[in-house]
């Protein structure tokens, strides 16, 4: 009879012995994990910081679903050669920002880089403004009307753009594993704008023949150019901890 009690004492101590060491495993794998990223990029968007997470979420076995969101911008004060609608402008005070927040999907799992390859898809915030001086020395049209050099004495536009707008990318890197340390990001896309930005058009001169439906008929030809899809991209490195 005391043999029988030791020998399912023994069992019992086993069984909880592999029960503890279970659990003890699973919490070592759990923390050897790596759930989040933060880094840095640069792109037509300015420069930016990111942060990424793991979701527990799948659509079918083996992919993985990651949330990232970017903050990113830039200003400057410097010439910056542009066209617009057909006439030449040298930009000055210009200065971009944005948040960007979305999914990214990794639906491939191979070894190879293609494990990488990410699409991604969520909103973009954007605030933009600049101010555009045409460049006087050069022809060009405002509206249906024809502008000699030196016919204005100035042409400006000041454009503002400040709107919520979905967007679409692809990408590569950024997939957060196992493994801490550094990794690299590259994403290209489009955001989808339905709002025109806000433009303001000024003419200075007396000798020309521009009227206020030339001025509104370009206005519309600036907004038509700015509005719409507009692509972006960017390079990231990331450190996954």
């Amino acid at each position: 009879m005391t043999v029988i009690l030791l020998k399912n004492h023994y069992s019992s101590l086993k069984i909880s012995m592999l029960l503890i060491t279970s659990v003890l495993v699973s919490q070592q794998v759990k923390a050897d994990e790596m759930n989040y990223a933060i880094g840095g990029s640069a792109g037509s968007l300015g420069l930016g910081l990111s942060a990424s997470s793991t979701t527990p979420f799948h659509i079918f076995p083996g992919d993985k679903i990651q949330l990232r969101a970017v903050i990113s911008g830039f200003e400057g004060d410097d010439e910056m050669d542009v066209s617009i609608a057909g006439i030449d402008y040298e930009a000055t005070d210009y200065s971009k920002s944005s948040l960007q927040g979305g999914v990214d999907w990794y639906p491939i799992q191979s070894s190879g880089w293609m494990n990488k390859f990410f699409i991604s898809g969520g909103v973009i915030y954007q605030n933009d403004q600049a101010s555009y001086s045409a460049e006087n020395d050069k022809p060009y049209t405002i509206g249906s009307t024809n502008v000699a050099p030196g016919e204005v004495d100035s042409f400006t536009a000041d454009v503002e753009r400040n709107d919520i707008t979905p967007y679409i990318s692809l990408g590569w890197g950024n997939k957060i594993d196992s493994t801490s340390g550094f990794s690299f990001q590259t994403e290209i896309g489009v955001a989808l704008s339905s709002n025109e930005p806000a433009v303001e058009l000024q003419i200075k001169g007396l000798n020309h023949n521009v009227t206020a439906a030339d001025l509104e008929e370009e206005k519309k030809n600036i907004q038509d150019d700015l509005g719409g899809v507009v692509g972006f991209a960017s390079a990231s490195i990331t450190y996954h901890f």
